[in-house]
């Protein structure tokens, strides 16, 4: 997975937002996923831009963080979501 690669969340998966967190839940599999409120500003960015690159460079302007790390977490997140059928490649 790459910063050029673009992401939904599948039709099958339910997302709630309680508070300044996200809840997402996969109707199919059961799989629960909670996110914090930097995880669910990568979701609200995602669901209005699907490109990776742009969630990418809004949280940099929005966060105080080196690129490198936002980079590597956004990646990480993006992939442990996918393998647990909560995002999916867009397209």
């Amino acid at each position: 997975m790459t910063l050029n690669d673009s992401l939904r969340i599948p039709d099958s998966v339910a997302t709630r937002t309680m508070g300044s967190e996200t809840v997402l839940l996969n109707l199919e599999t059961g799989t629960y996923f909670g996110l914090d409120t930097v995880g669910s500003r990568f979701i609200e960015l995602l669901e209005s831009n699907d490109k990776l690159s742009v969630v990418y460079s809004r949280m940099l302007e929005e966060y105080d963080v080196e690129p490198d790390t936002l980079k590597a977490d956004l990646l990480r997140l993006s992939q442990e979501m996918c393998s647990r059928g909560l995002l999916e490649p867009a397209g």
